[in-house]
């Protein structure tokens, strides 16, 4: 017998940490398959090890895993768990919190959700899922403002009215929805209490005003009657015949123009024929090079030929070019030197008049 509880005595403390290392084992698991985002079964895997030993950050994995599961109430459940479990992490127990606030706001917001496509046929349902929205988060009083609306589309005026007395008595004084609040709530006590008319005000009849004392009456003379002034009609300017009108001077930037594209067209053919008689004088050094047979060395027939070809092309641009800047700077000139054109002039004569034009 002795021996019996010896060796039970040596077997407890092997099966506990049998148990603890299962446990660890089991988190490892969960651990990966939370990082490989599988976390049904991190969740599965944290709880199978919470059950085996419990630890509180196994059952904190579990609940986060079971959260971003989109088990929210799973998620809930084991987050409150969590709260009360011997020597849980503070740090943790906070984010827990703050993980719970978050579901209850998802909550609210489906909710809400839920209520904003219900308004239209059943409005009494409506009312109900704002007013569950707002108990989860009621910071959002715009929801309280929206079931007071539901309820009096549904006919409930004593409820509609006391929601939204509520509603004025909690939002913040910039609330968007005040004034139509107050609008719809003076409108439903009206209906509930029509006999209540409201409180006659005291009719305030305005002060007399001190008639005016009569001073001493100032004589006022008649003005004179202004005489009737002559209307003088202005002698209508003609103007005289045979007198000359003076000349019209003609725009100037034409022929500027002309006279400097000319020049800029004059001075690049001489540039380029510059360029063609050096290249000419190239060639004919080039052809001129012979070998001791008397052939020429310094190029093939066929480059000769394709260089006296560029530069016979190249000397008939800048031909082209310079005549035609040339020509353009001679009708440059020509419009800057022109004397202005004179009007014609009506000359008077015995039997008439005569029409001359002066150039």
């Amino acid at each position: 017998m002795l021996i019996a509880v010896l060796c039970a005595c040596v077997s407890l403390p092997a099966l506990a940490v049998d148990k603890v290392k299962v446990a660890e084992a089991m988190a490892v698991q969960a651990g990966k398959a939370f990082e490989t985002g599988d976390y049904a079964r991190a969740a599965d895997l944290y709880l199978n090890a919470f059950r085996t030993d419990a630890n509180s950050a196994y059952l904190y994995g579990a609940a986060r895993s079971q959260h971003l599961a989109g088990r929210m109430e799973q998620a809930t459940e084991l987050y409150q768990q969590f709260l009360t479990a011997a020597n849980a992490d503070p740090e943790r127990q906070k984010r827990v919190r703050d993980y719970l606030a978050e579901i209850e706001k998802s909550k609210a917001m489906a909710l809400a959700a839920d209520a904003d496509k219900a308004l239209r046929d059943d409005p009494k349902l409506a009312a109900t899922l704002y007013l569950d929205a707002y108990k989860r988060s009621s910071a959002r009083v715009d929801w309280l403002f929206r079931a007071a609306v539901a309820e009096q589309q549904a006919g409930d005026l004593p409820t509609a009215q006391a929601r939204f007395e509520e509603y004025l008595a909690k939002a913040p004084t910039e609330a968007a929805e005040r004034s139509q609040a107050q609008a719809r709530l003076d409108s439903i006590r009206r209906k509930l209490n029509p006999q209540t008319a409201p409180e006659p005000q005291p009719e305030v009849k305005p002060e007399p005003k001190p008639e005016p004392k009569p001073g001493p009456k100032l004589e006022v003379k008649p003005e004179p009657k202004p005489e009737p002034k002559l209307e003088v009609k202005p002698d209508v300017q003609r103007p005289p015949i045979g007198v000359e009108v003076p000349a019209v001077q003609p725009a100037r930037w034409p022929g500027w123009t002309l006279v400097g594209t000319g020049g800029v067209l004059a001075v690049t053919g001489l540039i380029l024929y510059l360029s063609a008689s050096s290249a000419n004088s190239q060639l004919q050094t080039d052809i001129s090079a012979t070998n001791a047979n008397g052939l020429i060395s310094g190029l093939t027939h066929e480059e000769a030929t394709a260089r006296a070809s560029s530069i016979n092309s190249q000397m008939g641009v800048a031909a082209g070019l310079a005549g035609a800047g040339l020509a353009a700077a001679g009708v440059g000139t020509w419009l800057l030197l022109r004397t202005p054109a004179r009007a014609a002039v009506v000359l008077p004569q015995p039997g008439g008049a005569a029409l001359v034009w002066r150039f």
